[in-house]
């Protein structure tokens, strides 16, 4: 019998490992103010690939709840490939991890693990060196702290990289570049930069200064580090915003140097393009950086530096989310942790990153962009494609600027191991819960399973060839197996009716007549981990005005009529109700004839923001019409904003939204201009708050895109939703046109 385990105590369960509650060994070097010990509450491990294994672990660390994500990666091993990826290998524009993972997929490459990577601007650029598979695809002049990957496969941490790149002829001087496919401003008045396809569409370069177009003679445009790139001069001119082409480079330049490009270079010359970088990356074959005021060196030699020490400096001293990587040798280690999720997560400082990474075994560390974007995805065991295994702050995935990817080269062989994933841990008694069955071959790569053939020890509940477990009425511990062929793995689940706490969901919502709604029950132990508890356990009932109940705990609403009452569900000792309205539709804006919506600004272009109501040739998604709003902020400073408000019945902002969402969507037909998409609302304590339905320079889309956000958990009920918010608070200033369509509340919890 081939297993892979889950842990608690001696409870051994097939599919993870759940580590007891243990002492953390504390860091060998001192940091007096910090306690540096901790106890796991707890732990789920396994492994992803050869050389690769990934932990879960819920910590009382630093007196504080800590939920971390631990990557131990074995450089070394053949069968292993980290990768910086951004998306379509592009800088202009950001993604979530998730969608660059998808293509990746499409490219037949297998990802095991990603993080997010580098700090980003609000066009989306990462802030500092990318180099994925040898090519430079950004860089600015000097790179404060980075991850190379290197020909043989080994890692190494380094910081104050310098990049040295010029532009110049068989004779005389070069020309000195600040920069590789990175957003010129207009303070960028005495530069010259450096672009290829790999920046996006255009240079996007503000007025002012001279552009070179350059054929490119080899390495199809492409620039390496410490190999000299060939072109041919096609065209200078007075010029910005130029298109960039296949197999060609445009070099734009301003104030002196500009005028170094009209004395020196000429249409048919040959030039010379030379890029290198110092510390050994030119051998590099894949960087990833941390370049901000947050990259910061968390371990060099073992040792944590001064300044992230420094009590006075408030980016010390903040409990964050965190993107960290840390290497000792040949292995690397990546830690996510979560945090701004009191209850779930607080966040670590920086320097206790820096402790906890070292209790891991590094002795180089850096810190990766954090906050919103910390994202963690990993492959559980038998599964194709990876699971976002943390919560990022934001309550949905940032779209980010890069990624750092752990892929598998290892070949497919047969059937090896099975493992056994349960939807809960513990089952209440007369209840179910569906496990399922998963193959794996030696190198843990995912293997189908004709046949499974389950059976239960001792018979005290029962099993169907689903892998649907139904628990007896007597509590213990039962053993289910399940096998293929001379291959099986078994999984210990606990029937228990020690119940602490049910939460009904969805909670108090809305429902249109006639319309149905399930209910579910969540049941949860007093260490928090959850139990199964099935809806025809549960004594069901609703009041008559509103509906009815079945015994599986579906809902359905009254047929015709408004009406307001509560569904109730008892189980034991328990009740739990939920509050439904009937006759009201979960649209909270249909944008539609009548629709309740004005148009206001701040700090753009006097009256340029305008909203109408628009049907076709015009972009609309439901019905006859969509809201289409228009601005610009061209030549403003400071934080621009362009709103779509919301009326109520007195004309005034505010919106009342009936019950208790999880969720709040929107259509939104996108112009990609990478601005920030917010939701303005008026909490139940007449707090106003803003929510993102984006990251900042999140716009990133053209066409129709559906975006969503997660009503906080301590949200305070009723809200009132006051605007849609377009927000540019950097130099991306410019006209955006925009259309929204069907804006509703969601009343059910994200898949």
């Amino acid at each position: 019998m081939k297993t892979i385990g889950w842990r608690f105590g001696s409870l051994l369960i097939a599919g993870f490992l759940l580590v007891a509650p243990q002492q953390l060994e504390p860091p060998t070097a001192a940091y007096a103010d910090t306690d540096a010990s901790g106890t796991v509450l707890e732990e789920q491990s396994y492994m992803l690939a050869p050389g690769v294994s990934h932990s879960s672990k819920k910590l009382n660390l630093y007196d504080s709840l800590q939920s971390l994500q631990v990557l131990e990666v074995d450089a070394k091993n053949p069968n292993i490939e980290l990768k910086s990826v951004s998306w379509h290998s592009e800088v202009y524009g950001t993604e979530t991890v998730n969608d660059m993972l998808q293509e990746q997929a499409a490219l037949g490459n297998r990802v095991v693990a990603a993080v997010n990577g580098d700090f980003f601007s609000s066009f989306g650029v990462p802030s500092g060196l990318q180099i994925t598979d040898g090519e430079i695809i950004t860089s600015p002049k000097t790179i404060k702290t980075l991850l190379m990957v290197l020909p043989s496969g080994r890692v190494k941490l380094e910081q104050s990289v310098a990049m040295t790149a010029s532009i110049g002829k068989p004779a005389g001087e070069p020309l000195q570049l600040d920069a590789i496919n990175r957003s010129q401003a207009a303070t960028h008045t005495n530069h010259a930069f450096l672009f290829n396809s790999r920046f996006g569409e255009s240079t996007r370069v503000p007025t002012g200064g001279v552009e070179v177009v350059i054929e490119a003679r080899n390495h199809g445009g492409l620039l390496r580090a410490g190999q000299r790139l060939v072109g041919s001069v096609v065209s200078i001119a007075d010029a910005n915003d130029s298109t960039l082409e296949q197999n060609q480079l445009i070099v734009s330049a301003t104030g002196s140097k500009a005028d170094w490009v009209r004395q020196n270079l000429a249409a048919g010359d040959t030039v010379f393009i030379d890029v290198s970088f110092d510390k050994g990356v030119n051998d590099a074959v894949q960087v990833i950086s941390g370049n901000s005021t947050l990259g910061k060196v968390l371990l060099k030699d073992g040792e944590i530096p001064a300044d992230i020490l420094d009590p006075s400096d408030s980016l010390n001293t903040a409990r964050e989310p965190r993107t960290m990587l840390g290497a000792k040798g040949d292995k690397l280690f990546v830690v996510v942790v979560d945090g701004r999720r009191p209850g779930h997560s607080d966040g670590l400082t920086l320097a206790e990153g820096a402790m906890y990474l070292r209790s891991l075994g590094a002795d180089q560390a850096i810190n990766l962009d954090g906050g919103g974007s910390s994202t963690y995805y990993a492959r559980q065991p038998g599964d194709e494609s990876p699971t976002l295994l943390n919560r990022p702050s934001d309550g949905v995935e940032r779209a980010v600027g890069n990624s750092l990817m752990v892929m598998t080269k290892a070949p497919v062989t047969p059937l090896d191991r099975i493992v056994i994933r349960s939807e809960a841990p513990m089952v209440a008694p007369g209840s179910r819960v569906k496990l399922e069955a998963k193959g794996l071959d030696r190198h843990f790569n995912p293997v189908p399973i004709d046949h499974v053939q389950w059976s239960v020890s001792p018979q005290t509940g029962q099993i169907d060839s689903d892998g649907y477990f139904t628990a007896g009425q007597t509590t213990g511990t039962v053993t289910v197996t399940a096998r293929s062929g001379h291959v099986s793995a078994s999984m210990e689940i606990i029937v228990t009716d020690q119940i602490e706490e049910i939460k009904l969901t969805p909670r108090d919502f809305v429902l249109e007549n006639g319309a149905s709604m399930p209910m579910t029950a969540y049941a949860y132990a007093a260490d928090g981990r959850r139990i199964g508890l099935s809806t025809d356990q549960i004594e069901w009932s609703a009041d008559a005005a509103v509906g009815a109940i079945d015994s599986q705990g579906v809902f359905t609403a009254a047929g015709s009529g408004n009406s307001e009452g509560t569904i109730t569900g008892q189980y034991g000792a328990f009740t739990f109700q939920s509050v439904v309205k009937i006759g009201v539709s979960p649209v909270i804006e249909s944008f539609e004839a009548g629709a309740r919506i004005a148009a206001s600004e701040v700090r753009t272009v006097p009256g340029s923001t305008t909203v109408t109501l628009v049907g076709p040739p015009e972009p609309v998604r439901f019905g006859q019409t969509a809201a289409k709003l228009t601005t610009d902020f061209t030549g403003t400073s400071g934080t621009s904003a362009a709103y779509i408000q919301l009326l109520d019945d007195n004309g005034q902002p505010g919106r009342l939204v009936p019950g208790k969402p999880e969720r709040l969507g929107v259509w939104v037909y996108g112009d990609r201009t990478m601005h920030h998409l917010r939701l303005g609302i008026t909490d139940g304590n007449n707090a106003n708050k803003l929510w993102n339905f984006t990251s900042v320079g999140g716009l990133n889309w053209s066409g129709w895109r559906y975006v969503e956000l997660v009503v906080p958990e301590d949200t305070v009920f009723p809200i009132k939703i006051r605007n849609i918010a377009l927000e540019e608070r950097n130099a991306n200033k410019g006209t955006s046109t925009l259309y929204f369509d069907q804006f509703t509340a969601v009343y059910t919890p994200k898949p």
